[in-house]
């Protein structure tokens, strides 16, 4: 029985349960890809200052404006900001160089498939935030990690299928949702510890063996008891429960595993951002880079040691209603660097070639600023996407100058017509999500079919 009935029937759906009480010498289950890794921009973010590069506009009155980007640069037909009044446009955070989007684009980036003008039909952050996630922005479908995880699950009952840790995780009851911050992995792999590091546990291994010995006779006595169907079917949930403890070797290689060194990444770093990145935080003396990645490291152990199959991962700073120049910079060189660091690090673990990387975020921002220097909700967005079956480094859909999204030829994607060609179509999650569906194999599994995608939102070959 899979741990998602478990749950159902326990009244527990939505939290996962791990139990490491089982013979932790038994041969635990695995996945060995492909993954799944949506990483979500909370807020809105302003693609015009990653891959849709817009200078403001010519005329007395301005249909955009950009007081920051002096210069686009064309890498492989992505539109990427290149300069600023003071030079190269980099990312930089309280100052710091972090990222480079034209170095991005054309190297570790150069894998991923853009796709500039899509139109998320809302300026509300739920329903955008909805959309991206599960290709629907009027029904709660899963979102498509859990779907994917679902489809895993039914082929290998691993531990910890779905890792969520985004903005929009619903489930729809396919598959178990396993939530905990990344640093609590050591305490789960020895969980008679007070701390990982600790040499003795806190009970003797005598003690240990007697708790498994009563708990098992337990679990005997109301198995007998049992008289309902119901009853009888959850405690048989609750036996394959707690068979977790073989999934504890699997924990332990992601907990034993040595860190990442900095010289690993320093190759695929742009060179504008190395000095501050190679160089140490003083507080835990830890290279930059690393720490900025220590938030996903942990997801791709996961994958790496096959103990999880797709995971979700957020990061906010993007709803800048006001100093949008800095504060929408400061968030996307982080958010950046994450994305690259994703890239470089599936690669050093041999899982880049089975890995399927989803980038969004609500919506974008307005054309136009504020009062306050901000720019506000926008329904215009750019969203990234590479992995199996995918063909990246390019761009489809386009938007025009006052950042309004373009249509693209139903007969050729690659074709954009102008804003009011109604014989065009605009591109909508709907559209991406189907595409995702396609590739991730999801298709054709009977479950998806009870979560279908809007009609209006026909098959465009977005990644062929």
């Amino acid at each position: 029985m899979h741990r998602r009935n478990f749950l159902t029937l326990t009244g527990l759906a939505g939290v996962s349960i791990f139990l490491p009480w089982g013979d932790a010498s038994a041969e635990p289950a695995s996945w060995g890809g492909p993954y799944v890794l949506h990483m979500h921009a909370g807020g809105g973010w302003d693609p015009t200052l990653l891959c849709d590069g817009k200078l403001t506009a010519q005329g007395a009155t301005p249909v955009y404006e950009n007081r920051l980007v002096t210069g686009v640069a064309d890498v492989n037909g992505i539109p990427v900001p290149a300069s600023t009044k003071d030079g190269r446009f980099i990312l930089r955070n309280a100052g710091n160089a972090i990222e480079d989007p034209q170095h991005f684009f054309q190297n570790v980036g150069k894998q991923m498939l853009v796709l500039n003008g899509v139109d998320t039909q809302t300026n509300n952050h739920d329903t955008g935030v909805q959309g991206l996630a599960c290709g629907h922005n009027d029904i709660e479908l899963p979102c498509v990690a859990a779907l994917f995880a679902g489809l895993v699950a039914r082929q290998r009952d691993i531990p910890m299928a779905f890792l969520a840790g985004g903005q929009y995780n619903r489930t729809g009851d396919v598959v178990g949702v396993s939530r905990f911050p990344g640093d609590k992995v050591p305490l789960l792999a020895e969980p008679f510890k007070g701390a990982a590091t600790e040499e003795k546990g806190l009970i003797t291994d005598v003690a240990q063996r007697r708790i498994l010995e009563l708990r098992g006779a337990r679990l005997a006595q109301l198995d007998r008891e049992a008289t309902l169907p119901r009853n009888k079917r959850t405690l048989q949930a609750l036996k394959d429960a707690t068979k977790g403890g073989e999934s504890i070797n699997l924990l332990k290689k992601i907990a034993s595993a040595p860190a990442p060194t900095i010289d690993a990444f320093r190759d695929g770093l742009a060179p504008d951002t190395v000095a501050y990145l190679t160089s140490k935080n003083p507080v835990n003396n830890v290279e930059r880079f690393i720490e900025i990645g220590a938030s996903v490291e942990t997801i791709l152990r996961c994958f790496q040691t096959g103990v999880s199959a797709s995971a979700t991962f957020s990061q906010g700073g993007f709803d800048t209603h006001a100093t949008h120049d800095t504060n929408q910079t400061a968030a996307m060189a982080t958010f950046l660097a994450r994305v690259r660091y994703v890239l470089l690090r599936a690669q050093q673990m041999g899982i880049g070639d089975k890995l399927f990387l989803l980038v969004t975020s609500d919506f974008g921002r307005t054309p136009k600023y504020n009062t306050g220097d901000g720019k506000d909700h926008w329904n215009v967005t750019s969203v990234l996407v590479s992995g199996p079956q995918i063909r990246g480094g390019r761009v489809l859909g386009k938007t025009d100058e006052g950042h309004r999204a373009l249509r693209v030829a139903q007969s050729d994607v690659n074709k954009t017509l102008p804003y009011a060609d109604e014989s065009g179509v605009r591109i909508h999650p709907g559209h991406v999500h189907r595409e995702l569906r396609r590739v991730m194999g999801l298709d054709g599994a009977d479950f998806v079919k009870q979560f279908p995608l809007p009609a209006t939102d026909v098959s465009l070959p977005l990644f062929t």
